[in-house]
């Protein structure tokens, strides 16, 4: 069926009318026919009130609210192109790109909305207009739906197009995973919606999936837990800073209890333990943890990052499934997944890879299989728009490289070692990965955030760290665990020179550290240095 359809409004009418009664909206109690219709009602106001026309571009301004997603929808039914404008960005950002994009209309909740020259609307204001009037427009998978910058505004910024294609082959992709990801499971959307990951996961994917969504505009760790328990959403999408933080929420409890050493134990031997069954004992141990998220959890998505293959392992041996993906906003998110899913046929396990149609590869690997990571399929941006230098540097016979640098195990999986930009190069020419290093280091219960770089110390290149630790930490005792952990990896790896900080280390709005900023804020003495 999808592959007949032309454009993301006609699968958006096709499931609504297949789910009519369904609830689409869990908070606000809305059906598949009262959203849809919501789009519909938006979409005459575009074009009777603001005379938004096939072609044009439409803003967008807000947090994670159902207008968004109504009027996203909206946007692209009259063939418009929705420009996704991060919310935490300056004002000044935001009028460069409307102003580079030739945005004629900025839809906004009221506490973004600002003065400038493109006329702003709230986005909540209600739509009196009569949706039988609707009409689709004739869009074809090859015009643009969506516009993002990967970059800041300043200079040269490069500026995404993703395509109703590429949209649709992204809902192709996921429908072979509806087994596991079944109709009616609720997304909890937390993520937010102007990034590539929460288009993909709040406004694609459920939509797609047949499934609810539970909106969640407030980025507070309470605030989740509190839905987690009232709503118990199957499908919980976050970044990895996130899983992070529950992790260690997790571990600190358990150790606080005594209990970290026998939970361990206990997850490593729980297959042989049910055999002989001793299931209630591993039941014991990790119904905790799925309380936690409500207790109807089960599927756990990262994106926007890697995550640390430590962490993702922990989340599969306390029984969820846990979707782990590789991609970027010129990918249309996930290029590919490291998911240990069950096959259709029951038998066995997939381990999922690139969504169906695309490819994967490592170009140029070195002797370990080490290589930058190239991509192409339907799923891929047609280019940068307006930046034929871009694009020549970014595409080679039709592959995208990516700037990642990352290998593939025995099972397909993708390891990603890290940017090619952050390889760090000793004298020697022998390689380290920050990426590798920072999750060996996270480790630590105590260590909650880590960035690693490449420094010069008496003119030598070495690894250094900055680290972010619990209140009242002291140096000596990160200079212990960090002594600990080097002894698990070669020599010549080893993190000697590293600072700490109880202080956030700074992020992107996808929660990855930034460790340029990192840099610049060691440089300056925002940190505690313990070199030596």
């Amino acid at each position: 069926m999808l592959e007949t359809m032309k454009n993301m409004y006609e699968m958006l009418a096709d499931v609504c009318a297949r789910n009519g009664d369904k609830v689409f909206f869990v908070r606000e109690n809305k059906t598949y026919a009262e959203f849809l219709r919501a789009v519909q009602k938006r979409a005459v106001l575009l074009v009777k009130q603001f005379h938004i026309k096939k072609g044009d571009v439409v803003a967008l301004l807000c947090s994670n609210i159902p207008e968004f997603i109504e009027s996203y929808y909206a946007i692209l039914s009259i063939g418009a192109c929705a420009l996704l404008l991060d919310t935490g960005l300056a004002h000044e950002e935001h009028i460069n790109m409307m102003k580079r994009t030739g945005a004629k209309l900025a839809l906004a909740d009221r506490p973004h909305m600002f003065d400038c020259d493109v006329e702003m609307v709230n986005i909540q204001n209600v739509d009196d207009t009569d949706e039988t009037e609707f009409i689709a427009a004739d869009v074809k998978r090859s015009d643009i739906a969506q516009m993002s910058f990967t970059s800041g505004s300043t200079g040269n910024p490069k500026v995404v197009g993703i395509t109703h294609g590429n949209l649709l082959s992204l809902c192709e992709g996921a429908e072979d995973y509806t087994h596991v990801v079944k109709p009616g499971f609720t997304f909890y959307g937390f993520l937010p919606l102007y990034h590539i990951y929460g288009i993909v996961i709040n406004v694609v994917c459920p939509v797609t999936m047949q499934g609810k969504l539970l909106l969640q505009p407030v980025l507070k760790p309470a605030e989740f837990v509190a839905d987690w328990k009232q709503y118990k959403p199957e499908v919980i999408p976050a970044v990895p800073r996130i899983w992070e933080v529950f992790y260690k929420k997790i571990v600190d409890g358990a150790r606080e209890k005594h209990l970290w050493t026998i939970m361990r134990i206990i997850l490593a031997l729980q297959k042989p333990l049910r055999k002989i069954g001793m299931g209630g004992l591993v039941n014991k141990v990790t119904k905790p943890v799925h309380d936690i998220f409500g207790g109807r959890t089960r599927v756990l998505v990262s994106a926007g990052a890697p995550l640390k293959p430590t962490i993702r392992k922990f989340y599969e041996k306390l029984g969820f499934s846990v979707g782990d993906c590789f991609g970027l906003t010129e990918t249309t998110g996930p290029a590919l997944f490291n998911w240990a899913v069950p096959k259709k046929n029951g038998r066995g396990i997939h381990y999922a890879g690139p969504l169906r149609g695309n490819e994967l590869k490592i170009h140029n690997p070195d002797k370990d299989g080490v290589g930058e990571i190239w991509f192409r399929g339907p799923m891929l941006m047609p280019g940068y728009i307006g930046n034929d230098e871009a694009n020549a540097a970014a595409f080679e016979d039709g592959w995208f490289k990516t700037g990642d640098v990352g290998m593939l195990d025995s099972k397909g999986r993708l390891v990603v070692k890290g940017r090619q930009k952050q390889l760090i190069v000793l004298e020697s020419g022998k390689k380290i990965w920050p990426e590798e290093m920072e999750d060996l280091y996270l480790q630590n219960p105590d260590i909650l955030a880590a960035a690693v770089f490449e420094y010069k110390i008496n003119g030598k290149i070495v690894p250094y760290a900055v680290f972010q630790v619990k209140p009242g930490t002291k140096a000596e005792y990160i200079s212990l665990l960090v002594k600990a952990s080097n002894l698990k990896i070669a020599q010549y790896k080893w993190v000697k020179h590293f600072a700490i900080t109880e202080k956030e280390l700074p992020q992107t709005s996808a929660k990855k550290i930034k460790h340029h900023m990192v840099k610049e804020l060691l440089e300056r003495g925002e940190y505690q240095r313990c070199d030596g």
